[in-house]
């Protein structure tokens, strides 16, 4: 599978009587039902509910069925006191309404969310607080090298999919790496999850499997992962 650009660019603009390649425009930014813009802080409650959607079934595993809610709660606090990383965001806009998001980091970005242990407590318990810690440690991705770009999550809205905006939101990371030199993009998943499939139909591989791995089945409730990658 080519592993450059999934498909033609959709836009391409040349600057007259300047030499040089064409410059490509950032896909979701050109015309199109699909729009993709940088996190803003309207987006805040809609990110919170959609990655419970997403990821139900790790966070039910780590917190518990009860306090899914008042995670979401709690999510969202966090994420408003943490506009360090909002920068890594990246939110679909479908026909005006958010519909999707991805989350890229690079090489050396190193900034921490506002994570509270005292607010969590009080929302979440002691012992949801421990799962979501746990949680949150076996998800930590820290060792991205020079040159490489992590996609920490991707998620769409069930009321948008089957529209292509996953799509969408994968060649706008490319297009967020190759921006900052990068070569190689990477992202773990479930070895059972069907996204599996769109992430090789978008040029990934896998390179590297974890199986039977006791820390991810007792922190994330499944033992056996993937590493992805793809050259850029």
């Amino acid at each position: 599978m080519d592993s450059g650009y999934p498909g033609p660019p959709s836009a391409v603009t040349f600057q007259p009587g300047i030499p040089g390649p064409p410059v490509y425009a950032a896909p979701g930014s050109e015309g199109g039902p699909v729009q993709i813009r940088k996190m803003e802080a309207q987006d805040v409650d809609f990110l919170s509910r959609m990655l419970v959607e997403a990821f139900r079934g790790k966070l039910v595993h780590a917190v518990g069925e009860s306090r899914i809610e008042a995670f979401t709660q709690q999510n969202s606090a966090t994420l408003s006191r943490s506009q360090r990383i909002w920068h890594r965001y990246y939110i679909a806009m479908y026909e005006g309404r958010p519909a999707g998001a991805v989350v890229i980091k690079f090489h050396g970005d190193t900034v921490e969310e506002d994570f509270q242990y005292g607010d969590s407590c009080s929302r979440l318990g002691c012992r949801g607080t421990c799962g979501l810690v746990c949680l949150g440690c076996a998800l930590h991705e820290d060792s991205i090298r020079s040159k490489e770009c992590y996609i920490d999550h991707i998620g769409v809205d069930a009321h948008y999919r089957g529209k292509g905006i996953g799509k969408v939101l994968m060649e706008r990371a490319d297009f967020e790496a190759r921006q900052r030199g990068c070569t190689t993009m990477f992202l773990w998943v479930k070895q059972s999850n069907r996204a599996v499939h769109l992430y090789e139909r978008q040029g990934y591989a896998i390179v590297e499997r974890v199986n039977d791995s006791w820390f991810m089945q007792c922190a994330v409730g499944n033992a056996d992962w993937y590493k992805m990658q793809k050259t850029l």
